[in-house]
């Protein structure tokens, strides 16, 4: 690719960004359907179709993958059930026979012994499986996931399978959404994921998508989250890597996406820059509504996967989130009487789309970015 170089105006400056094939984490949004109706999942809320991303299509991303000397894994991810699609087992052979690492995020209930056994064979490095409450806590409707006793069993299974491998892979994970229906019990679901032999746990709280929803969480003041901390922290030292949000609204402004270099495409083929705007669909700031309009900075049916990350509005975009050159709304006295505030279509310094009002940023919700350490995935 020859060198592309792209100028901007920025207030009283001229700002030359040079754009570069160093994407790191690719996010195959493979389907957008799934086998559960959980209250808390984005899907049920959307304003979007459902559907699956068709082989051709597939093939076609991982034939542009190659553009990209730095790509460390692929994911199955986004907002679906990467095992519900019909070719999965196929998807993931050719990611594998590729020579990328692979991940896969999964709500655990179809993963069969006969998934698991084409997972171990084919080396598969990385598995996060959503587990909010533990198997031996009564079953909570709100919580959405009525599945943990299933969900424990299969994990207990990969991990013997994996084991008794003489590749060690996958990493195995698990991901958790705090509320106030469970938070109490975090210490205990940490003790008892280390002794199943689980690697790694992230913990995130919970995004609402609806009124109700926003008064279970327990970032905004209302829940005393020090001591669950500390007695996490204390467990995390021995036998399990745990990733932890904040529990507060702070300063500080992180993407993990941009700062890792990752893309997301829809199963249709658009091309996000992140979870946030993969899809349509209301989220509660703080109790405040707000509309996140999906945005995609091109479709791979049409460019090639180089030329969108190379574009001039997706390495402008790229350029402004590293730099955080983007408002606080979240903190914002005027935040109850703006209109900007109202979408994510653009603030007030004119960025389209904004992420002036991101939780997410915030390490409040914490992004499914994969950390390398320990000579692995977690």
């Amino acid at each position: 690719m020859k060198d592309i170089e792209h100028k901007f105006t920025l207030w009283d400056a001229d700002v030359i960004v040079k754009p570069k094939l160093d994407m790191h984490y690719l996010y195959l949004e493979i389907t957008s359907r799934c086998n559960l109706n959980c209250k808390m999942c984005f899907k049920q809320h959307w304003e979007d179709i459902d559907g699956d991303m068709s082989y051709d299509l597939f093939q076609k991303i991982l034939d542009d993958a190659k553009d990209f000397p730095e790509l460390r894994m692929v994911i199955f991810g986004g907002i679906g059930e990467p095992l519900v699609h019909p070719k999965f087992l196929e998807m993931m052979r050719d990611v594998k026979k590729r020579g990328y690492a692979l991940g896969i995020t999964t709500n655990g209930t179809l993963l069969s012994e006969k998934v698991m056994n084409e997972i171990i064979k084919n080396q598969v490095d990385l598995i996060y499986f959503s587990m909010d409450i533990l198997p031996t806590i009564p079953q909570n409707t709100t919580l959405g996931h009525m599945f943990s006793n299933l969900v424990d069993t299969r994990i207990r299974k990969l991990v013997k399978l994996r084991n008794n491998s003489i590749t060690g892979k996958p990493t195995v994970s698990v991901a958790t959404v705090v509320t106030k229906e469970n938070y109490k019990e975090l210490p205990k679901m940490v003790r008892y994921l280390r002794e199943v032999g689980v690697d790694s746990i992230l913990i995130t709280n919970l995004l609402p998508l609806t009124e109700d929803q926003a008064k279970d969480i327990v970032y905004d003041g209302s829940v005393e989250m020090d001591g669950i901390i500390n007695e996490i922290e204390k467990l995390a030292t021995y036998g399990i890597y745990v990733k932890l949000p904040n529990f507060k609204l702070t300063t500080e402004r992180r993407c993990e996406f941009d700062e890792n270099n990752a893309a997301v495409i829809r199963w249709d083929g658009n091309v996000s820059p992140c979870y946030r705007f993969l899809h349509t669909y209301y989220e509660y700031i703080f109790g405040r509504k707000k509309k996140v309009n999906a945005y995609s900075f091109g479709n791979v049916r049409e460019k090639s996967l180089a030329e969108i990350w190379t574009s001039r509005e997706y390495s402008k975009f790229r350029f402004v989130m590293k730099n955080y050159m983007y408002p606080s709304c979240t903190d914002c006295p005027l935040r109850e009487s703006c209109d900007f505030v109202k979408t994510t279509d653009v603030d007030c310094w004119g960025n389209s789309p904004s992420c002036a009002d991101c939780l997410w940023a915030r390490r409040i919700v914490m992004c499914p970015v994969p950390t390398y350490i320990y000579g692995k995935f977690l």
